[in-house]
C-alpha cells in the first residue's frame, strides 16, 4: 500500500490503535456497500487535517447503531460487483486501507464522531485521505452509505496545491459562500486594476470533496465586481467591468436555492472600483468607484462621490447623499452600532470637470441610515486606496485595514506602489496603527477560526506594472503583532480566499509572475 511519498501507510501513528478492526469486520463490511449511497451525512471538521493535531469527522442522519467509516488513498472507484455481481453501483473509495477502517456507534438522533490523532512527521505533508462510510443493516448485511469526502494533510503554516485547479484562470473574482459550506467563485478573468475583462462563467468548490464543478453562467461577464449576501441568503452582484472591459451599472442576483442568476434593478451609475455593503436594515449601500476603465487618465477622471441604496424588497436602487468627496477605491464597512463607515481611497480633486489633485486619502465618513447623512470620521494614519477587497472585520467588531495602494499625486499616479502600513479601527476608539513585513496591494486577508489574519501574496511594483508576491504574514489581534510565514509556492495577486468550515484556508487563481493562474491552494493553521 504505497504512499505517494513512497512509504507504506502509517497503520499505528495515523489511527489510534482502539479504531483498528478485526479483518472479519473488514470483510462484513465490505458486503454492506451494497446500500443506496449519500443516504447519510459524512462531514470533516476542525481542524482540517493539520499534521500533529487530529482529523475529526462527523456523522449525522445515520441509522442508529454501527457505522462503519473506511481511509483510503484513493476515489476508488470501487464496484459493489466485486461482492454482489448484480449490483452496478461504484464506491468513490479505494479498498487499499480497508483493515483501518474506525467503528462508530450513532445515537439515537444519528449522529456520531471520531477526532483521529494525525502525526507530526512532515513526511505526510500533501497526502490526500479518501473517507466513506456504511451502516449494516437490520435484515440483511446491507445498509446505507454516506457521501465521501476528502482531507488534504498539511504541515501547520504551509500551502499546499489542492487536488483540483480552476477550470478557468481567473482574478478579481468574487467568493459566495454557500449555505451547505461550499463556495461559488464568481466571474473574474484577466487584466489588471485598469485593464480588467471578466468572464460570465462560474465555478463551485466543493470542501467536502476538495474538488471543483461549473457553476451556472451569470447574466453578464464580470470582474471587480462586489457581491452582498443579502439578509434571505441571496447574493446581489454589483457592477464591475465586462469581457470588453466596459464598466457596468448592471446588477445580478444569485439564488442558492435554485443555484441560477438572475437580473435586478441596475445603479444608476456604471460603478468599478467602487465598494458596498449590507445595511443592519438588510438594503445595501454602494459608494464611490468610477465609471470608465481605459488607462489610468480616464480611471480617475471618471471618479464618482455618489452613493446608492438597493432595497431588496423591490430590487431597485435609489440615490442617497453623496459622500465626502470623489473616492476611486475606498473600503466600505458597516460597525457593529449599525452605522457604515467608508474609508480611504483615491481622493480626486476637480476644476470645471477636469482632475486637478488624486491622492490616496486617509479621510473617513460615517453614514447613518436613519438620517440618510454622512458625517466625518477619525482619520486613518496612512492614506490608502483599493482595500476594501481585504478588509477584516475581527473579534469585537474591530475592522482591520493591511496595505493598498498610496497614490501621491496625479501626474505619478501611474508610478503608484503599495503600502505596508496596516490599522485597525475600534468603534469609540479609533485607529489602532501597525506595520506588515511586507508592503502589498491585491492581497487576501482573511479572518481564521482561531482569530488571528492571514495576509497572503499580493502585489509590489507600480499601479501599471504590478509585481506578484508570495509572502505570507500572520497577524495576531491580541498583541497586534505580525509575524512571517512560508510563502506560496507561486506568487498570487489580485485572487480570491475562502475558509472553509473547517478551518482550511483556500486561494483561488489570481495573478502569477507572468499569466492569469488556475491554480488553487491550501493553507493549514
Amino acid at each position: 500500500m504505497p504512499m505517494t511519498q513512497g512509504k507504506r501507510y502509517p497503520q499505528e501513528s495515523m489511527f489510534h490503535h482502539r479504531h483498528r478492526p478485526l479483518v472479519a469486520l473488514s470483510a462484513l463490511a465490505l458486503t454492506a456497500i451494497c446500500s443506496g449511497q449519500g443516504t447519510f451525512n459524512l462531514d470533516k471538521g476542525p481542524p482540517a487535517g493539520t499534521l500533529g493535531a487530529s482529523l475529526r469527522l462527523n456523522i449525522s442522519n445515520a441509522p442508529t447503531g454501527l457505522v462503519l467509516l473506511f481511509p483510503s488513498l484513493s476515489a476508488g472507484p470501487t464496484p459493489v460487483s466485486i461482492v454482489d455481481p448484480s449490483d452496478p453501483r461504484s464506491l468513490n473509495i479505494g479498498l487499499d486501507l480497508a483493515t483501518n477502517l474506525v467503528i462508530l456507534v450513532a445515537n439515537g438522533f444519528g449522529q456520531t464522531f471520531t477526532s483521529l490523532p494525525l502525526p507530526g512527521d512532515p513526511t505526510f505533508n500533501g497526502t490526500v485521505l479518501h473517507w466513506q462510510a456504511v451502516t449494516l443493516g437490520t435484515t440483511s448485511l446491507v445498509g446505507d452509505i454516506s457521501n465521501n469526502v476528502v482531507a488534504q494533510l498539511g504541515t501547520p503554516g504551509t500551502n499546499l496545491l489542492a487536488p483540483a485547479t480552476l477550470g478557468a484562470a481567473r482574478s478579481f473574482s468574487a467568493i459566495l459562500d454557500l449555505p451547505n459550506g461550499d463556495a461559488l467563485i464568481a466571474g473574474g478573468g484577466g487584466g489588471t486594476l485598469t485593464s480588467a475583462s471578466g468572464l460570465a462563467s462560474t465555478e463551485r468548490w466543493n470542501f467536502r470533496t476538495m474538488s471543483r464543478q461549473p457553476g451556472p453562467n451569470m447574466t453578464t461577464s464580470r470582474a471587480l465586481h462586489d457581491a452582498v449576501e443579502l439578509a434571505d441568503g441571496r447574493w446581489l452582484l454589483i457592477g464591475g467591468a465586462n469581457s470588453a472591459g466596459s464598466v457596468l451599472s448592471s446588477c445580478e442576483i444569485y439564488d442558492p436555492s435554485t443555484n441560477s442568476f438572475s437580473s435586478t434593478g441596475s445603479m444608476g451609475t456604471p460603478r468599478i472600483l467602487h465598494a458596498a455593503t449590507r445595511l443592519f436594515d438588510g438594503r445595501v449601500l454602494v459608494v464611490g468607484g468610477t465609471n470608465t476603465l481605459v488607462d489610468v487618465t480616464s480611471t480617475i477622471s471618471g471618479t464618482l462621490d455618489s452613493a446608492e441604496v438597493y432595497n431588496p424588497a423591490s430590487g431597485t436602487w435609489s440615490g442617497t447623499a453623496d459622500i465626502g468627496g470623489f473616492r476611486l477605491a475606498p473600503a466600505l464597512t458597516t460597525l457593529s452600532n449599525g452605522v457604515a463607515m467608508v474609508s480611504g481611497g483615491v481622493e480626486v480633486s476637480f476644476f470645471f470637470g477636469f482632475p486637478t489633485g488624486a491622492s490616496s486619502t486617509t479621510n473617513v465618513q460615517f453614514y447613518s441610515p436613519g438620517s440618510n447623512s454622512w458625517s466625518g470620521g477619525p482619520g486613518m494614519t496612512q492614506g490608502r486606496a483599493g482595500h476594501h477587497y481585504n478588509q477584516v472585520t475581527m473579534s469585537g467588531g474591530r475592522v482591520l485595514m493591511t496595505g493598498g495602494v498610496n497614490v501621491t499625486g496625479l501626474l505619478t499616479a501611474q508610478n503608484a506602489g503599495p503600502t505596508a502600513s496596516a490599522e485597525y479601527y475600534t468603534v469609540g476608539g479609533g485607529w489602532t496603527s501597525s506595520t506588515m513585513p511586507q508592503a502589498r496591494s491585491l492581497h487576501t486577508a482573511t479572518a481564521l477560526q482561531n482569530g488571528n489574519v492571514a495576509v497572503c501574496g499580493g502585489a509590489q511594483g507600480t499601479l501599471l506594472a504590478p509585481a506578484a508576491i508570495n509572502n505570507v504574514n500572520l497577524f495576531n489581534p491580541v498583541t497586534n503583532s505580525w509575524s512571517n510565514q512560508p510563502g506560496l509556492l507561486t506568487p498570487k495577486s489580485g485572487h480570491a480566499a475562502y475558509v472553509q468550515p473547517d478551518g482550511l484556508l483556500v486561494l483561488f487563481g489570481g495573478q502569477g509572475a507572468t499569466t492569469t493562474s488556475n491554480s488553487i491552494s491550501t493553507l493549514h493553521y
